[in-house]
């Protein structure tokens, strides 16, 4: 078990968020991924910074070197 704060892109507040949703740790979100467990922090944290945040610390990786097939996968599969 490790803590979701040790992730990256993972701050004090969105670690809140994941914990009150009953995600735990980051073996938890990994288990859980990025957009299950934004769906679970809506309407908390909505805009697809977040998201992104939530899949770059789900693979390990600053949001910023997400690849672009997975910026467009996540905002396509989050769209109402």
């Amino acid at each position: 078990m490790s803590e979701l704060e040790s992730l990256p892109n993972i701050g004090p507040e969105l670690a809140r968020a994941l914990r009150s949703a009953g995600i735990a740790d980051s073996d938890a979100l990994r288990r859980i991924g990025a957009i299950e467990a934004w769906w679970r922090i809506h309407p908390r944290f909505t805009c697809l910074h977040s998201l992104l945040a939530l899949e770059g610390a789900v693979q390990g990786i600053p949001k910023r070197q997400l690849d672009e097939t997975t910026r467009r996968h996540l905002k396509e599969a989050t769209q109402p």
